[in-house]
């Protein structure tokens, strides 16, 4: 059992989500070009269109929270090694 510290977690999580999303885009156009005739059915385009919505959300969503802890994490060790 491995344990990580928050930042390691953050870490982790958003270079494997990266990883996903990049892989899931290429998967999504190689569907795209195979079946480009069945993208005419609206239920297939419209579950396409929400589930690439929803990997960019969680992409924006993960690098918002390595951001915003990146800035809180060296912004507490500026405060520490200054005092």
């Amino acid at each position: 059992f491995c344990v990580h510290s928050y930042k390691e977690t953050f870490t982790i999580l958003y270079h494997s989500f990266t990883n996903f999303f990049h892989s899931s885009i290429i998967f999504f156009i190689i569907i795209i070009i195979k079946h480009y005739y069945l993208i005419s059915d609206f239920y297939l385009f419209f579950y396409l269109t929400l589930s690439i919505c929803l990997s960019i959300t969680l992409y924006i969503f993960l690098t918002m929270i390595s951001y915003s802890y990146n800035k809180y994490y060296h912004s507490t060790y500026i405060r520490q090694f200054i005092s």
